[in-house]
């Protein structure tokens, strides 16, 4: 008996018909398809991957081609630029007006090559991170392992004219203030006597004495002329605690309970004058025309030990003598506080305004601003009173010619506008540090400039800033952050321009309008 196959099984006889004889037929000597060639082999690599320079070097390779036809530069999937790759391993350089900063400054980037072979064959590199901050300039020590400048350094005079000093500790032990050119030759150097630390403070030229003071907190404190003489100091056993400059360039220094004038000519460390205040000031002394004027904090009553009061003490100029007298003082306003650990302090520029940094509970904090022209804080004598803000502060400083007031925390800052109180930032939020670097420094910019530049570390005493942060102006808010693995510092010169320390090189940065320029 037959059965019909059902058309399935007639379906899949065929199928393996058609498979033998395709095989029989290869036997037989028929043509074979040709194989696929494989793709290129195409790398890019960064030489340095993080990167303060007016390029970028990109490092390309292309395997597998018997000639390229091109080779395109991406950004993620942002075309940047076509390179002419010939062969072997080649170096390029992306400009920085060929690089787009849609995600900001100093940008990441994940760059890749695409790579196409003269038959038409592609392939993509694999992505490779890379942060980028455009500048105008990168000047390199003669020695490789050498340093331009100081960990710490101050920007004197512009263009070809400028210079920058710093203070470090030689193979010697002896603190030593160095000048060098914008070649990062040494043009002058002199001993000081006292040693420097990451908390030494270079002050600006005086107009009328010629001399700047370079003083370590807690160790002591020279005047030095143009020519690197010294002309003043304090004496050996003095340790100033806060320290100020008077309009004629002599200093007013502060030692526990005591104020000081310091003559720029004192080569003895002999002063003019010294006043013994009752309780500890808890900023530093400011000349106000004829005056010196300092705020200190003091508990009015032993039986309430926690209600404190802040005072302003007027001091003559001209006084002589170990123990002046002070001219009068003024209660500004009580608050309840910790007489051991004084709350953040500071006055305005023309010492017309103190401000007090007051302390709530759950880590708050408010700015409040008297007149020292009046007592109380009343009417008025209360100028203003900030917005609760969310953390402790640490510092009050004013800057920008006085018209601003940064309150700066642990991590975060505030831009007060000294007219009113109000937040001046942008959107009302505050500038931070990244992630948990804490705020080490600051840099100002020209006095009546409204530059602020913050300089970020790890929390850890003695170390070194890793990031700076740029901002050109509260309003505008934040222009650019910048992070390292070495470490940095920054000044400015006496145009206004900015001049960074990144690892062992000297980096004159972009002119902040140029940023802002290209700032989403």
């Amino acid at each position: 008996m037959h059965s019909v196959p059902s058309r399935l099984f007639a379906q899949r006889a065929f199928l393996a018909t058609l498979t033998l004889c395709a095989s029989v037929f290869a036997a037989c000597g028929g043509d074979k398809p040709p194989p696929v060639p494989d793709p290129p082999v195409v790398t890019l690599t960064v030489p340095q991957p993080n990167t303060a320079a007016p390029s970028l070097t990109v490092r390309v390779i292309v395997s597998g081609c018997d000639s390229v036809a091109q080779v395109d530069i991406y950004d993620r999937d942002t075309f940047l630029k076509t390179v002419p790759y010939t062969s072997g391993s080649m170096d390029f350089e992306l400009a920085q007006n060929e690089i787009k900063y849609t995600r900001g400054l100093a940008v990441g980037l994940s760059l890749n090559a695409r790579a196409t072979c003269s038959d038409g064959r592609t392939n993509v590199s694999q992505p490779q991170a890379a942060t980028f901050l455009p500048v105008t300039k990168v000047i390199k020590d003669p020695d490789p392992n050498g340093q331009v400048v100081t960990d710490f350094f101050i920007a004197e005079g512009s263009g070809t004219n400028v210079a920058f000093l710093g203070c470090g500790n030689p193979t010697t032990g002896s603190g030593t203030l160095f000048r060098v050119d914008s070649a990062g030759t040494v043009r002058n150097s002199v001993e000081m006597g006292i040693p420097c630390s990451t908390d030494t403070v270079i002050t600006s030229v005086n107009a009328q004495s010629g001399k700047r003071w370079v003083w370590t907190p807690g160790i002591g404190a020279v005047a030095i002329d143009n020519n690197f003489v010294i002309s003043g100091r304090t004496a050996t056993t003095y340790r100033p605690e806060r320290f100020s400059v008077m309009d004629n360039g002599d200093a007013l220094v502060i030692n526990g309970i005591n104020v000081s004038r310091l003559k720029h000519t004192s080569t003895n460390g002999v002063f003019q004058w010294t006043h013994q205040s009752s309780w500890r000031p808890v900023g530093p002394a400011q000349q106000k025309g004829a005056e010196v004027i300092f705020p200190m904090s003091r508990v009015p009553n032993e039986a309430s030990p926690n209600l404190l009061e802040l005072v302003v003490v007027t001091l003559a100029v001209e006084a002589s003598g170990d123990k002046v007298p002070l001219v009068h003082e003024r209660i500004i306003t009580q608050y309840q506080g910790d007489s051991a650990s004084p709350p953040p302090v500071s006055l305005s520029p023309d010492g017309g305004t103190v401000f007090l940094a007051l302390s709530f509970a759950n880590n708050q904090s408010r700015v409040q601003a008297c007149s020292t022209e009046v007592p109380g804080c009343e009417g008025s004598a209360l100028k203003w009173m900030s917005v609760t803000l969310p953390v402790p502060l640490n510092f009050l400083l004013p800057f920008s010619a006085g018209s601003k007031l940064a309150a700066i925390g642990t991590q975060r800052v505030w831009f007060l506008n000294t007219g009113n109180g109000l937040v001046a930032n942008k959107g009302g939020v505050s500038v931070d540090a990244s992630g948990q670097l804490r705020i080490r420094q600051v840099q100002l910019g020209l006095p009546t400039s409204p530059e602020f530049y913050l300089l970020n570390g790890p929390d850890a005493a003695g170390t070194l800033p890793v990031e700076i942060v740029a901002v050109d102006s509260a309003e505008k808010g934040e222009l650019f952050r910048y992070e390292v693995s070495s470490s940095l510092s920054c000044s400015v010169d006496d145009s206004g321009r900015l001049w960074m320390r990144v690892g062992n090189n000297l980096v004159q940065a972009l002119p902040l309008s140029d940023y802002r320029a290209v700032k989403p």
